[in-house]
């Protein structure tokens, strides 16, 4: 009679897996992405700001017009600025609009102060 033993295999008696140091790093970065995002979600949901609010809406410091035929910067300023300098409204009317020059066209769409 004759016996048969079976040994294991060396490569399946140790079932445990082992990381590389690179392995390791990538797994750290992954669950360190994981968690940011996460964080970066809840913040994002709980910052208290609500896209439907009417708060945002009226504390707009803009609002667009359409520029009318004949209307100028000049006049634009004057109709807002009342008795106060206009040279002023006229610079910041092209600053906030990135006006190459100061003037129109009719039908263009400008950015116009709103003050309370």
């Amino acid at each position: 009679m004759t016996t048969i033993a079976i040994h294991p295999s060396p490569l399946r008696s140790n079932p445990q897996v082992r990381l590389t140091p690179r392995g390791r790093a990538v797994a750290r970065l992954a669950v360190v992405a994981s968690l940011s995002i996460l964080l970066l979600a809840c913040f994002s949901l709980f910052s208290g700001a609500t896209a439907g609010s009417k708060d945002s809406i009226s504390t707009t410091p803009y609002v667009k017009i359409t520029v009318k035929p004949g209307e100028t910067l000049w006049s634009i300023a004057s109709n807002l600025s009342g008795s106060g300098d206009k040279r002023e409204m006229v610079d910041e009317l092209i600053e906030v609009n990135r006006l190459n020059s100061p003037e129109l066209v009719a039908g263009q769409k400008i950015y116009i102060p709103t003050r309370p």
